[in-house]
């Protein structure tokens, strides 16, 4: 019989290979190589299903059969272990007769087990033949050690339906201990939760229950019951039902039951997951005794069940989100760096003046007392709201005084301004200009320019803080010339776009490509004559316009319906594309420069109002075009900008009341083969631009919550297509860029880092593990070069490409000093010769290359032009790293830097266990070093390509605090080295914890680790707790949870 078409998994037997030879040929059929790591599993699967059969076949009937069964079972066993060479005595045969052990009770009754057992799955679904649910959570719940809770909502008729068994099971015993523990997170989801549930579980000893308060941000939709035993024989319920009455009691919710003993992975995903939502600081502590905690619950109970009350502060909005804690991070690390006048960028409503209180209570901290504070804002609704964030923030009602209208403060230390206050009281020269110590501006793109300018570089303070949207004014003109710039001339803080969607700090979208045929490929891309190209190709355009309408129709159902912006070319376009939608009967209004004010201020309101069902503008700055009810963007004006991109994407991405998302029609046409389509996508998804090509091959699987992209055939082709020719950036490619760019800015004045940025190369473009590599000799193919090649050209030129990590101040430094022109570098102490022995022994991979590092600088010095090379690479890595130079403690003597990155070879070179004398082989996960009683645990997390049951998840950051590692599989309670672990820190043992995302990439150094606590044998699963908290990016890095 011939296997119908469609998908399967399924390995190879020899009767399913002849059938697929006899029935398909090569081009019908695909086959994939067994990966080895899933080979045990995948190999035990068809053993099982065959032996299952054989054991089910046999002949005979009762005890007769099951005899034959467990002797057969056992004959295989044995003869295993003999075909491997090992004993008979080696084999763990069953035992006769057949017994199953169910559990063992000393000092009490035999629990009663779940009738679905403890070993395999179920799924739940109140039909027949299935037991009800809340009865097995009962019998689950009497028989646990722990159990974790994880539900959207909480309700009292819930509760008591359970409220016996859990009060049995956390009575205290002469110990006063509980015999189980129990762990609830939910949320206020909707305003379902019931205070008096939640009341009713905190009441029991030894119960923990954390609550989401902010429903925008809810991400916790799951109802999952974990039950853990120390018998390993746990179990866990994911489903639909809540922990309510009516989910419990059956209805149509569906639950699915899988266990600790049958499908290990899957349960050990589930307590990860658990494990790092519990340490995730959105999920509060609940304690009704607190009447704060009671408080808050029941304001945020009543704003998310529609009841229209103001948020007022609570007791989990007084320490920052992760996400503000790392802008935090980053803006300290800018004024290490001596740079003080700070441009925040961040997305309306991600909480910059949040942000900007807590920087100042850090400055109060830093400083002592209450540092001057001006704070300037263009209207006086939001000083108001900033004032009382800082009032709440520093804990201090009455910090603070405003200058607005007609109002005159008695101080003028802490003052919150309108910046026409500031001007019509001529306040910087009534007070001076170095009267405040920090300076606040909110909201700089909104500033008039003449306004924004003569402030701002009058203003003299210690610190100058800029939070806004866009880098761009409302003008259009550029703000980023105020303020210090990063290196590469990025803005000190800049919350990404996607990274504001993860954290659901933006609404979700939906973006689809459309393919239009307007052939854009002649228009000069930022360049002169740019949008007058654009306009003749677009303004009149009926064919394209209809295009538009038809593909609105389609994917909105009824346009008219909707509140859209529509972003066109130019006005006569705007005008043009207006009069379209008016014709279609879907009410427009046109907003431009030259609209009269009075429209321009009433427009928004009648979109909100349903009045007008699109504004159609080509104004992106304009104000009035920032609307949070925005629904739908129409993207009618091509470019290659991604700040031109991220800010048309950006208007339509505000959170509002009743607002599921924003559909986004993007109308991609035809262009050059050179388009870079890379910069926009990469701007909607993150991805750097070797995933993107996967991404848009096979779907974008990795995007926010909510959010989707769908490239219709001729966009992805044209998109794919490129992708790929920019992945492929080939070597001649590379070399007529660098000629061209040589001509256009001079021979001379050509460096590195200009060459990258100006013609948006990355590094890894550059720099190839085969073939032509390297800035020297591209610089040398490209005829910049006239001296002649030396002998290790093509060695240097690639094996450079391994110090593409290198983000540490020591590390960069050194590649600048190694080159300096007026000197010859020569390490002057321990750790300077340490930190050369490590850049030689990374560029130098192999082992036989044994040497010091003054050795090796002696041969870069016979190559002047990498030696060269090194400092303008160093330059660039310089520009890109986010640290600030930091021992790691523990290991205070050694030249690394907490939480930078690194390849095993300069951790190794570093601690001294390689030297110019040794070097030898490494290839184990942990090294212990026993003249420093130290060792170190080198982790890579479990990232394989593909999703499938064996992804386990046994290495991850549970929080920024803590994290789970699985040991090496000879370590035990009883071994040498789980002794190490176990008796530590008493035994003066340390642990220093390295962690890299995948097998290729570097490790970071995070510093020491101290045990909390392990379990289990060979290995051993062990949560260690970090001496340093991790940095936002590296928990996101190493955490399993998306958006973390």
């Amino acid at each position: 019989m011939a296997l119908p078409d469609g998908l399967y998994d399924q390995l190879l037997t020899r009767s399913l290979d002849e059938l697929i030879a006899r029935g398909t040929d090569e081009n019908a059929r695909s086959l994939q190589a067994l990966n080895a790591d899933d080979a045990p599993a995948r190999l035990a699967e068809v053993l099982v299903a065959q032996l299952a059969k054989i054991l089910d076949d046999l002949e005979g009937e009762g005890g007769d059969k099951l005899r034959q069964q467990l002797e057969l079972v056992n004959f295989i066993l044995v003869s295993l272990r003999e075909r491997l060479g090992q004993g008979v005595e080696s084999a763990d045969i069953v035992a006769a007769p057949a017994r199953v052990l169910q559990a063992i009770h000393r000092q009490s009754a035999p629990p009663v087990p779940p009738e679905t057992g403890l070993a395999a799955p179920w799924l739940f679904t109140a039909g027949k033949g299935s037991p009800a649910l809340l009865t097995e959570l009962r019998r689950e719940l009497a028989a646990c050690d722990r159990v974790d809770i994880l539900v959207s909502f909480i309700t009292h008729s819930g509760v008591r339906k359970l409220l016996d068994v859990l009060q049995a099971i956390t009575a205290v015993g002469a110990d006063g201990e509980p015999r189980t523990r129990i762990r609830i997170l939910t949320t206020t989801y909707t305003g379902a939760t019931e205070a008096r549930a939640l009341d009713a579980l905190a009441g029991l000893p030894g119960c923990e229950i954390r609550v989401s308060l902010d429903g925008r941000r809810t991400r916790l939709h799951a109802k999952a019951w974990l039950f853990r035993r120390r018998t390993g024989f746990g179990s866990a319920y994911v489903g639909s039902a809540n922990l309510s009455g009516a989910a419990l009691m059956g209805g149509l919710e569906w639950t699915t039951k899988f266990t600790e003993r049958g499908q290990p992975e899957l349960f050990e995903r589930a307590r990860a997951h658990f494990e790092t939502l519990w340490e995730d600081s959105e999920f509060q502590r609940y304690d009704p005794a607190d009447p704060a905690h009671r408080s808050a619950l029941r304001e945020a109970l009543r704003r998310e069940s529609g009841e229209d009350i103001l948020a007022r502060p609570t007791f989990f909005e007084l320490a920052p989100k992760a996400y503000q804690q790392e802008m935090l991070d980053q803006l300290q690390l800018e004024r290490d760096h001596g740079r003080w006048r700070n441009l925040v960028v961040a997305a309306t409503g991600t909480g910059k003046t949040v942000v900007a209180a807590f920087d100042y209570r850090r400055l109060c901290l830093q400083q002592g007392g209450q540092p001057r504070l001006l704070f300037v804002a263009h209207r006086e609704e939001i000083l108001r709201q900033a004032l009382r964030t800082y009032r709440e923030v520093l804990r201090d009602h009455t910090f603070g005084a405003l200058l607005a209208g007609g109002m005159e403060p008695e101080s003028f230390d802490h003052l919150f301004a309108t910046i026409d206050s500031v001007a019509s009281r001529d306040l910087l020269a009534r007070r001076g200009a170095g009267h405040w110590y920090a300076v606040v501006v909110d909201e700089c793109h909104r500033l008039a320019a003449d306004r924004f300018d003569a402030f701002v570089t009058q203003v003299s303070p210690r610190i100058l803080l800029g939070l806004t949207a866009t880098p761009e004014r409302s003008d259009g003109k550029p703000i980023l010339d105020y303020f210090d710039n990063r290196p590469d001339g990025a803005p000190a803080v800049e919350l990404r776009l996607w990274h504001a969607l993860d954290q659901q700090l933006l609404c979700p979208f939906e973006y689809y490509a459309c393919d239009d045929d307007t052939d854009f490929s002649s228009v000069p891309w930022a360049q002169a004559g740019e949008v007058a190209a654009l306009d003749k190709l677009v303004t009149g355009n009926h064919i394209r316009a209809r295009l538009v309408l038809n593909e609105w129709r389609r994917l909105a159902g009824d346009p008219a319906r909707g509140r859209a912006l529509v972003f066109c070319v130019s006005v006569a376009h705007a005008r043009f594309m207006a009069a379209q939608l008016d014709r279609a009967g879907i009410k427009a209004a046109c907003v431009v420069g030259d609209t009269p004010q009075d429209e321009r201020r009433q427009a928004p309101e009648r979109l909100a109002r349903g009045e007008v069902a699109a504004l159609v503008t080509c104004d992106l700055y304009n104000e009035g075009v920032d609307l949070p009810m925005v629904d739908t963007l129409l993207l009618l004006r091509p470019t290659q900008s991604p700040v031109l991109f991220q800010q048309q994407i950006g208007r339509g991405l505000r959170l509002a009341p009743g607002k599921e998302g924003c559909l986004i029609l993007d109308f991609v046409g035809r262009h050059r083969q050179d388009f870079r389509f890379d910069r926009l996508l990469s701007t909607l998804t993150g991805l750097p631009r070797g995933q993107l090509v996967e991404a848009v091959d096979m779907g974008f699987g990795s995007l926010p919550p909510g959010c989707h992209i769908h490239l219709q055939r001729q966009a992805r082709e044209q998109v794919l297509g490129s992708l790929r020719r920019l992945v492929q950036h080939n070597w001649r490619r590379l070399r007529t860029e660098l000629q061209a760019y040589a001509a256009l800015r001079g021979r001379s004045t050509v460096r590195l880092a200009s060459f990258l940025r100006e013609q948006a190369i990355e590094l890894d473009d550059l720099y190839r593990s085969t073939g032509r590599s390297g800035w020297a000799n591209l610089k040398r193919d490209a005829g910049l070069l006239a001296t002649p090649a030396g002998p290790e050209d093509d060695y240097f030129g690639r094996r450079f490409g391994d110090l593409l990590h290198v983000d540490d101040p020591a590390r960069t430094d050194l590649l600048l000093k190694v080159a300096e022109p007026t000197a010859s570098y020569a390490p002057q102490t321990a750790s300077e010769q340490r930190l050369l022995q490590m850049l030689a022994y990374q560029v130098d991979g192999q082992t036989h290359q044994k040497g010091s590092g003054e050795s090796f600088l002696e041969r870069l010095r016979a190559q002047p032009e990498h030696l060269a090379e090194l400092a303008e690479l160093g330059e660039v890595l310089q520009s890109k790293s986010r640290l600030r130079q930091r021992a790691i403690p523990g290991l205070e003597d050694c030249p690394l830097c907490l939480h930078a990155a690194y390849g095993v070879r300069e951790i190794l070179t570093a601690v001294g266990w390689l030297s110019a004398e040794r070097r030898t082989p490494f290839q184990a996960g942990v090294l212990a070093l026993h003249e420093r009683k130290v060792e170190l645990l080198f982790v890579t997390l479990d990232k394989r390509e593909g999703y499938h049951a064996k992804i386990a998840y046994h290495d991850y950051a549970i929080s920024a605090e803590r994290f789970h590692w699985q040991s090496q599989n000879a370590a035990g309670p009883q071994t040498p080295a789980g002794r190490r672990y176990l008796d530590s820190p008493g035994n003066g043992w340390g642990f220093q914890l390295f962690v890299r995302t995948a097998k290729g990439q570097p490790y970071r150094a995070c510093g020491p680790v101290v045990l909390e606590q392990a379990e289990g044998n060979k290995p051993m699963s062990i949560h260690w707790r970090l001496e340093v908290p991790l940095p936002g990016r590296l928990f996101r890095d190493f955490s399993i949870l998306r958006g973390a």
